[in-house]
């Protein structure tokens, strides 16, 4: 009856988040029964009360646990819990599976309620970090993870919802030991980071990395993706820490990088891999490793990554690129790059320019020639969009929105650092959109001009004279800008379509001078090899 009772219990939870349990001082008895057989107590509640290694009792403990995390966002309740050693109870399964349990639970109860203890503290430790150092959570947790690495006789159960993809193995234990970690890093608490990296979380994660870096498995590729997530938490703003990362962390952060690409779309888990390695290029890289990873060739890597990952990867790998390029030497790898049908990096963010632009719907012609000189970067969204009135001065404007939102603002200034005056021949279309990317600063700063008018004019508002004067102005020269940048876009295809005329002129030529050589040759009746000739020459 009372497994039923809790049943019920975990089906109200789940429709009502926020139930009245702790006035009735219910949380209270299932927090002492679901601690019973780990904390000892003396409280009248749970007089005579015994929890036994039987399937009943087995699973009124789980369901104990289950509830409680359930209730644990609650500040009352979970000050309930803690009082009564509801996170000593789950720290008590935090250690290797081969010591000795104290009610006596099989191997296989005892690895489902260590993985739902650790699901619990994933839940539970970023909440009561004050509790979790109390209970020495750090090295239990590492203490754990170097169990989980290493190679011995034991084979995971797989049972319950947690054991998933752990059969015969520790990655059970592994998976959720990391995400215990991250929940815990999360918290960016300075003394529990370092605490952390003091007992050698870096190094343990390190020989994670390395101990799963060939692997298809997909509870593999979610703890490396988690891995590295906490790499890139502890390393971001510390040096030291990234030092530690080092070389081994470089060379296992570029073969994570160079994935094959036909696996993004596998569903194994690649692309959140790749999501997260590409992060660790900015905390765990950036100035400290940086050398490293230009010498090993991080910088093809990437951009061969740009050019085949899926779109919604692009704008984030980019970014990177472009973090990275502040070192001035980063520009020559970028340079002599060449990509899939030696396609140069230039040709490559140009083309995700135009993909850009078509994806936001800017009006551009056939020839990607600009339409309408008055809203030049503007897509479907912002030209739709109104000025409200009375905005606040802290909220951003859709102009600049729009260059966190797209890769243009990142293109445009890779191609700066390149230098628009050093860059290599280019065909007459990518010219026309290099004309484009090249003034993307003055057209932005043009926008933002406009938006301020038209937010003047809605709150009616009238600038005095001088200011009135200097607004027309601008006006114009914005709008003079546009006009000229579309004029140059024309100058190149007139130029291009001139010259496929002349060349096609010249082949036209090449033609009639064959022919009548030909015809010559016939009336004469001689030919190279003494007979007559009887064909055209093509």
């Amino acid at each position: 009856l009372r497994n039923d009772v809790m049943a019920v219990v975990l089906v109200l939870l789940s429709h009502c988040p926020k139930p009245p349990l702790l006035e009735c001082g219910f949380v209270e008895i299932i927090s002492l029964i679901g601690t019973h057989s780990e904390v000892k107590t003396s409280n009248p509640l749970v007089k005579g009360f015994c929890m036994k290694p039987h399937n009943d009792d087995f699973e009124l403990k789980k369901q104990c646990w289950a509830a409680l995390i359930s209730l644990s966002s609650n500040d009352a309740m979970r000050q309930v819990m803690l009082d009564m050693g509801f996170l000593t109870a789950l720290f008590d399964y935090v250690r290797p599976n081969d010591s000795v349990c104290t009610v006596g639970w099989t191997s296989a109860q005892y690895e489902e309620l260590q993985l739902q203890a650790l699901s619990g503290l994933e839940c539970l430790s970023p909440l009561c970090l004050g509790e979790y150092m109390q209970c020495h959570g750090n090295t239990r947790l590492i203490l754990l993870l170097e169990w989980a690495c290493t190679e011995c006789d034991y084979g995971g159960h797989g049972n319950s919802f947690f054991g998933e993809g752990g059969y015969q193995t520790r990655r059970a234990q592994l998976r959720y030991t990391i995400r215990v970690l991250l929940a815990v890093v999360r918290t960016a608490n300075e003394n529990v980071v370092q605490d952390l990296c003091d007992q050698g979380l870096i190094d343990a994660l390190l020989v994670v990395l390395k101990k799963y870096q060939d692997t298809e498995a997909s509870i593999e590729l979610g703890i490396l993706s988690n891995a590295l997530l906490i790499l890139s938490v502890v390393c971001e703003t510390d040096s030291h820490r990234k030092a530690l990362f080092g070389d081994e962390g470089v060379t296992l952060l570029l073969k994570f990088l160079s994935c094959d690409s036909d696996k993004f779309g596998s569903g194994l888990g690649y692309h959140k891999l790749l999501l997260s390695a590409v992060n660790a290029v900015w905390c765990c890289v950036s100035n400290t490793n940086q050398d490293l990873f230009l010498e090993r060739g991080g910088i093809p890597i990437l951009l061969s990554l740009l050019e085949r990952c899926p779109p919604s990867m692009q704008n984030l790998v980019l970014g990177a690129l472009l973090d990275l390029t502040e070192d001035t030497r980063a520009v020559s790898h970028v340079v002599t790059w060449r990509g899939l049908g030696q396609v140069t990096a230039v040709a490559l963010l140009v083309g995700l320019w135009r993909q850009e632009e078509s994806a936001m719907g800017v009006k551009r012609d056939l020839n990607n020639i600009m339409i309408d000189p008055g809203c030049p970067l503007q897509g479907i969204e912002q030209q739709q969009s109104e000025v409200s009135a009375h905005a606040l001065s802290s909220t951003p404007t859709l102009a600049i929105l729009d260059v966190g939102d797209n890769m243009r603002a990142k293109i445009y200034a890779m191609l700066y650092r390149i230098g628009f005056d050093k860059l290599p021949p280019l065909p007459a279309k990518d010219q026309i959109t290099l004309t484009l990317i090249e003034n993307y600063l003055d057209f932005k700063v043009g926008e933002v001009w406009q938006e301020i008018i038209a937010e003047l004019m809605v709150d009616n508002i009238t600038p005095i004279r001088s200011d009135r004067d200097a607004l027309r102005e601008i006006q114009q020269i914005i709008g003079a800008k546009s006009e000229a940048v579309k004029r140059h876009q024309l100058e190149i295809l007139e130029r291009e379509q001139r010259s496929e005329q002349e060349e096609e002129q010249a082949c036209y030529q090449q033609i009639r001078s064959n022919f009548k050589q030909w015809y010559q040759r016939r009336v004469r009746g001689d030919s190279p090899d003494g007979q007559a000739e009887t064909e055209c020459p093509g």
